[in-house]
């Protein structure tokens, strides 16, 4: 199960920066909300074609559609390969400050150069226009670990939809699947909204809270913006601090990905070829290959899931490489690699309301 689970940030009660919580409560968590997903179960997630649809300035903007998270078995998940497509000989990318954290192994060449060619196509995308009022909308279809059987679990399927207040990314509503979880989970919706907009005035806007001013004012040059995006994280705790910016940072898509301006998109791809224990490798969804930038620190991976077509980040995977972990697949949906806790993919529009899709 991700540390960062979009129903355990929903409240934002957590100072920002604050490590993520242990496995065991995301665990106990994670159960907590399936004992109320009864009607969802078993329900199979829709199989979407690729949609590639340039942004236009309209109300509505859809981005990409992944649809069914359908991972091959054996063969479906690639890593560290050095024939990936994305690697070419005659990439030569942008200097970038490397990280020396002895903790973590150094990124290697097949994820730096994988970076400088997404990094090449982002360059060229177009911006989204983002008016008053408008809200960010998430469709998001994943698959989360139950681990309440200590090293074994259960995989099952988790449709999540939410509105966002782009000031900070708040959700102001969230589905699962029919039923709203702030109705069905929380006494005091409003009460909450209101702590995490005062969070918000009193902190600023951070890598955690983001707006579309503070992505704005993030600085393109990468090894400035990957000193910044370190520092907006607090030292300390159970993993190193790459570990917590990848899993800041896809929290950060998960969120918001359609604000990103081009010129940032493409920096920030740039930066991460200056962290440490990156690795690069390709993940078959709906017979698409994406391209996936992986972080470990110790037995804990983090992935982020990368559209090579568009440079948009559209999914995102945990994986724990204990091999005492003993993951049940659903029984009905896709195969999955055996240590993947938490896989999802999602499509992000701009709408004008929370009733709006």
């Amino acid at each position: 199960m991700t540390r960062t689970d979009p129903d355990l940030t929903a409240v934002r009660d957590l100072p920002a920066g604050s490590p993520g919580p242990s496995d065991e409560s995301v665990a106990r968590t994670w159960y907590l909300l399936n004992a109320r997903q009864a009607a969802a179960r078993g329900r199979a997630p829709r199989r979407l074609a690729r949609w590639l649809v340039p942004v236009a300035a309209s109300l509505t903007v859809t981005v990409v559609a992944l649809g069914a998270v359908t991972v091959g078995g054996v063969g479906g998940h690639r890593f560290a390969t050095p024939s990936i497509a994305l690697v070419k000989a005659s990439h030569q990318p942008l200097p970038a400050v490397r990280g020396t954290d002895p903790a973590l192994s150094r990124t290697t060449p097949e994820a730096v150069a994988a970076l400088d060619e997404l990094a090449r196509t982002a360059a060229h995308a177009r911006a989204v226009d983002l008016r008053p009022g408008q809200l960010v909308h998430v469709l998001t279809e994943g698959w989360a670990a139950d681990l309440t059987g200590g090293w074994t679990g259960t995989l099952e399927f988790q449709p999540r939809e939410s509105w966002l207040d782009p000031q900070g990314m708040i959700p102001l509503k969230l589905l699962n699947g029919d039923e709203n979880m702030f109705e069905s989970m929380f006494a005091d919706h409003e009460g909450n909204l209101e702590h995490a907009r005062a969070f918000l005035r009193d902190n600023g806007p951070s890598i955690v809270s983001p707006t579309p001013q503070w992505l704005a004012q993030l600085p393109t040059d990468p090894p400035a913006l990957l000193a910044l995006l370190r520092a907006d994280l607090d030292d300390g705790g159970a993993w190193t601090a790459d570990h917590q910016l990848w899993d800041a940072m896809a929290q950060l898509y998960m969120s918001c990905d359609i604000l990103l301006s081009p010129q940032l998109r493409a920096a920030l791809l740039r930066s991460f070829q200056g962290m440490d224990g990156l690795t690069a490798g390709t993940v078959m969804i709906d017979d698409i290959e994406l391209v996936a930038i992986r972080q470990t620190d110790g037995v804990s991976a983090d992935e982020i899931l990368f559209d090579p077509v568009t440079a948009w980040a559209v999914g995102r995977r945990s994986v724990n490489l204990d091999d005492r972990l003993r993951l049940t697949p659903p029984k009905v949906g896709p195969k999955f690699d055996p240590l993947v806790s938490y896989h999802a993919t999602w499509r992000q529009s701009i709408v004008g309301s929370v009733d709006e899709r």
